[in-house]
């Protein structure tokens, strides 16, 4: 939030110093309303969207502006780097809201943001939303207990790359999910449904199918379980790959 933050003061600090005196009070409102609502909006559609709405703001605000008299009209311009300013510091408030809103609780299960009690539901529905994950679109698969934490990033076309953690609150206890004897090389994930991609070690990038038996596993174990041909490694690289 400081990056967006700093350069809305850069904006305000080049409309005072640049603005003609009779257009300040026009660009001052432009600002203010444009910013309070574009955030509005980050703030609403959440860390995940949708985007297309700040889309729609930018082009109702130019539309408005451009048929408007004059000192409006001219200022038009204006209001497109004071709504994605604003709607990026609206995204990292939710994105702050959300981390702290997100409180391990010891006796349920979290299965993707949704407290389970029961073990056993907990468990089907972790496996029946795995099946349907698009990690590029739906964001970081992740099944807790207390600070106990599996993750998954991918989905069943590109494979994914899993991290169990026994203690989230310390990254040196995070393991991601390696191929035994595994060929060089690396394969590609994506990370957004813009075309962002991530080169990945191609022993990191585990099929569906694998991916299910680690989650069974972890409900049973509530941590790593050893899987035939697979190992769980710990240091940097499972801190590296761990895509949000």
């Amino acid at each position: 939030m400081l990056i967006p933050s700093l350069m809305l003061v850069l904006l305000v600090l080049l409309v005072v110093s640049f603005v003609p005196r009779d257009a300040f009070w026009p660009a001052s409102v432009i600002v203010g309303v444009g910013f309070l609502v574009s955030a509005a909006v980050g703030l609403l559609t959440g860390i995940r969207g949708p985007f297309w709405l700040i889309y729609g703001l930018i082009f109702a605000e130019l539309a408005l502006l451009a048929v408007s008299p004059a000192p409006w009209q001219g200022l038009a311009l204006l209001s497109v780097p004071v709504s994605a300013l604003g709607f990026a510091v609206g995204k990292e408030i939710a994105f702050l809201r959300y981390n702290s809103g997100d409180q391990p609780l010891e006796t349920s299960w979290v299965v993707a943001g949704e407290v389970i009690a029961d073990v056993k539901e907990a468990k089907s529905r972790a496996l029946s939303a795995l099946r349907s994950w698009v990690s590029a679109q739906d964001g970081r698969f992740v099944v807790s207990l207390g600070h106990r934490r599996f993750e998954a990033w991918g989905s069943e076309l590109d494979g994914f790359v899993v991290h169990v953690a026994s203690d989230s609150r310390a990254v040196a206890t995070l393991a991601v999910l390696t191929r035994l004897n595994s060929h060089e090389g690396e394969v590609s994930m994506h990370l957004d449904t813009h075309g962002l991609i991530a080169w990945v070690p191609a022993g990191v990038q585990v099929p569906a199918a694998v991916v299910a038996e680690a989650l069974e596993g972890f409900f049973e174990s509530q941590g790593a379980m050893s899987l035939d041909g697979w190992t769980w490694e710990q240091g940097e690289q499972a801190q590296e790959l761990r895509f949000s």
